[in-house]
């Protein structure tokens, strides 16, 4: 809104001023500001050692924000490489004021004390001061550097303009005599930088303009990395402004925040105490009487209304102080529509109720769906808005869950009448309101791409409404929870049959994603969500497709096995010969994959009941291979573990008998016990072996064949992994990494997983119920933004380029998700 515009202008450009209260008397400040100013700046009096000049010029050239405008024309007029400006010197009170007399001229204006000193020019050069009459008034032309101000001195006041027109009307007395002007400014200041903003024709939402307040006073603070404001509004009694449609009403917490997608424009949210006055003030406002229209029931269960404005359209949020009746008074507009990640959508029928209802705060908008999301129900233009937004709030993106957002807040209050939120590109916009055309464009084109968030807020209170702004520049410490956002997210033509992975892409040296859907069709997915190929398999894959580097050039294939073949599948979709193998037996164990001295000389294992078929990279059986048949069915693919520099093949049978083999298949440590095996792999722990039984044992196998048992007091729900020097177990939901506790919600998780990507290791379970995947750093601490939605285990690796770490899962039944983390 226009407010937010001249503060940050004011926070963008500046000069500003500072006169003592103002009054009516002869030879204050206040009295030569030009008439209609769109702002005034007010510049304090010397401090620090330095003139309240010198202090904001030095604070104008250290914020990051304003430093962003330098190469437009009003920061170059205002800054203090200005040949007019930076000529002057002076310890004394100031104003700067900005004046817009036409839609293509913007005119600025200097007001100080016309003191000695304040303005020498023996010392410049390439000047030309010329003296000019006007019905008997006397001003200056100076021209510096080919750049022109006009001047004159009356009532020992010293008047600069970049405008001889408005220099004459301030000396004819055609100044700003608004006595709620003069009332605002002498309110008391507690910054050296105040900024006086006129509200009379104030942009609310795309482009929609009213007459919002009289004036708002902000005294504006100048940090390095950011910039706040405090201050009051006042509004007019005899002129309809909507400012006044708040009074009487006690302002309630702004909670919009929660559902706000942080790729929104921006948003904006309201609260009330009273639907019925309300409703009633804002029929005054638009010039209609009580018994025009009546005030919907819904909007009686009801304390916020919030406008979204998305890329993919607007959305209307209702914060509900009773769901069940908000419901209810709902359910005469709905029908059955669709789901979305577990939320329904359906349609609405009144699409005018809002704008009806609630104009000039909410216009130009047409919801045709609505869905839930705990206590706020959310109105749509677009079935693609409500999707943006359901995704946003299942993965903790939306704008209060951004670590800036949290910063920021410390300068607003909780609750308020009023909440404009500016997000993203519209930042620059609400800049540009003051100025003519060119200066406009200038502004308009600046990326503020550290600034993608300003809010000002107004709380109500008796005849005024206290304000407050903040606009804060976003550093590494402050980015958004762990960077993670979403890259993509794919609807497949059919369910997914498995779980996606990532496969390495050598071109891009990013992730591309591989899965299969219910009619056994394989996808490759490109890291943008561009399906690449298809290719239709016959029948589902066995286990999981492993990558491979079977010529040894860096590119990859996919291997994997169905029931009854072993393929090699090129990144083209294509076959490898000699591959497809084929069988008449079935498998019935996912391929395992050995790659014994890490040289890509692989070694394929292909279980069939109790059969062990080893394969070379020619597709061709390995003879020297001994072991080929068990006494029972393999219970666990075959695994490769190698401890030291000895290679340990393992094989778990059905009838509890483990083989611990050499390379050739020969048996390398006798063990004479039988195990109940579980369903969780046989894993390495130190020099050890370990079995996880299903009566919750563990079971610690020595190279020499020593085996110690442990009784584990867990439950069922027991998992157990360990990667290098990373160990991870879960029971139920007491998650455990290298010995630290990290204890879930209560829900059936999926066994932890460990992942090395870009020397980082990552741990992550999902949770199948609710559908929320879980990150932790190898230090046992959840990365910030979690959980996200998924429904089902990662698969994680890098992205192209900027070599960030991703993961894919599972959305919905056809969806495929890609997260990206910074």
């Amino acid at each position: 809104m226009k407010c937010l515009k001249n503060i940050c202008w004011g926070i963008a450009v500046l000069f500003l001023w500072s006169c003592d209260n103002a009054s009516t008397s002869s030879g204050k400040l206040i009295d030569y500001v030009p008439e209609n100013p769109v702002v005034v700046f007010k510049i304090s009096n010397a401090s620090g050692g330095k003139t309240g000049f010198e202090t904001l010029q030095r604070d104008i050239t250290t914020n990051s924000l304003l430093s962003a405008f330098k190469s437009t024309n009003p920061y170059s007029f205002l800054s203090e490489k200005t040949a007019f400006l930076k000529y002057i010197s002076t310890s004394q009170p100031s104003l700067f004021c900005i004046n817009t007399p036409t839609d293509s001229t913007t005119v600025f204006t200097f007001l100080t004390k016309d003191v000695p000193g304040l303005f020498v020019t023996d010392s410049i050069k390439n000047k030309t001061i010329e003296t000019l009459h006007y019905n008997k008034l006397a001003m200056q032309r100076i021209t510096i550097d080919d750049q022109i101000t006009f001047a004159a001195v009356k009532d020992s006041v010293f008047i600069a303009s970049s405008s001889q027109f408005v220099l004459q009307q301030i000396l004819e007395g055609k100044t700003e005599k608004d006595p709620l002007f003069k009332k605002i400014a002498a309110i008391k200041n507690t910054s050296e930088l105040t900024a006086l903003i006129s509200n009379k024709n104030t942009p609310i939402s795309d482009s929609v303009r009213v007459n919002f307040a009289s004036w708002t006073a902000l005294d504006l603070e100048l940090f390095p990395d950011a910039v706040t404001a405090t201050g009051v509004a006042i509004a007019r009694d005899t002129v309809p402004q909507l400012l006044s449609v708040f009074e009487g009403l006690v302002p309630r917490q702004n909670d919009l925040a929660q559902i706000i997608p942080t790729e929104a424009s921006g948003a904006l949210s309201f609260t009330y105490n009273d639907a019925s006055l309300l409703f009633d003030n804002l029929q005054k406002f638009r010039g209609k009487t009580a018994s025009d229209s009546i005030l919907d029931p819904l909007f009686e269960s009801v304390n916020e209304v919030g406008l979204i404005q998305l890329a993919a359209g607007k959305a209307i949020a209702l914060k509900s102080i009773d769901p069940i009746l908000t419901e209810e008074s709902i359910l005469k507009y709905v029908s059955e529509k669709s789901s979305f990640r577990e939320v329904d959508i359906k349609t609405f029928s009144e699409p005018t109720l809002f704008t009806t209802t609630f104009a000039p705060l909410i216009q130009k908008t047409t919801p045709a769906f609505v869905f839930q999301l705990e206590n706020f129900f959310v109105f749509t233009e677009t079935e693609s808005a409500a999707e943006t937004i359901i995704t946003a709030f299942k993965n903790n993106s939306c704008l209060s869950k951004m670590n800036f957002f949290e910063e920021a807040s410390t300068h607003l209050s909780t609750s308020s009448s009023l909440l404009i939120y500016k997000m993203n590109s519209t930042v620059p916009e609400v800049l540009s309101g003051f100025f003519n055309a060119t200066s406009a464009s200038q502004i308009d084109n600046i990326s503020l791409k550290n600034y993608p968030f300003a809010a000002i807020q107004f709380s109500y209170d008796r005849d005024f409404a206290h304000v407050n702004l903040v606009c804060k520049e976003i550093t590494t410490r402050t980015q958004s929870p762990g960077g993670i956002s979403q890259q993509f997210n794919l609807l497949l033509d059919s369910k997914l049959l498995s779980e996606p992975q990532l496969f390495s892409n050598h071109r891009t040296r990013g992730q591309d994603v591989v899965v299969q859907d219910i009619t056994n069709k394989l996808y490759l997915i490109s890291e943008s969500g561009k399906i690449l190929w298809t290719k239709n398999i016959l029948s589902p894959i066995v286990g999981s497709v492993h990558e491979i580097d079977l010529l040894r050039n860096g590119k990859k294939q996919l291997a994997f096995t169905t029931k009854n073949a072993f393929h090699v599948i090129d990144r083209n979709g294509k076959p490898v010969g000699p591959f497809p193998i084929k069988f008449n037996d079935p498998v019935t164990q996912p391929l395992a994959v050995f790659d014994y001295d890490n040289n890509r000389k692989y070694r394929f294992a292909i279980t069939q009941g109790k059969n062990v078929l080893l394969y070379d990279s020619q597709g061709k059986i390995v003879k020297g291979f001994t072991f080929k048949k068990a006494a029972s069915a393999l219970v666990l693919p075959p695994e490769h573990i190698r401890m030291g520099n000895k290679d340990y093949v393992v094989i778990a049978e059905e009838n509890g008998t483990l083989h611990i083999l050499n390379r050739v298949g020969s048996s390398r440590i006798a063990i004479s016990k039988k195990f109940q095996f579980s369903d969780l792999p046989i894993a390495e722990e130190g020099s050890d072996f370990v079995v996880i039984t299903k009566a919750n044992t563990k079971e610690s196998i020595s190279q020499s064949g020593k085996i110690t048992s442990q009784k584990l007091n867990v439950s069922n729900n027991y998992y157990f992994k360990v990667s290098g020097s990373t160990k991870v177990t879960l029971d139920d939901n007491m998650l455990r990494i290298n010995g630290a506790l990290a204890e879930l919600p209560f829900g059936m998780y999926t066994p932890p997983k460990i992942f090395t990507v870009n020397r980082n290791t990552y741990i992550s379970v999902t949770e199948i119920q609710e559908n929320k995947v879980y990150i932790y750093s190898k230090a046992g601490k959840l990365l910030q933004g979690f959980p996200v939605y998924g429904a089902s285990s990662i698969d994680m690796g890098n992205t192209s380029g900027s070599g960030n770490s991703a993961f894919v899962v599972k959305g919905a039944d056809k969806e495929v998700i890609v997260y990206t983390l910074q």
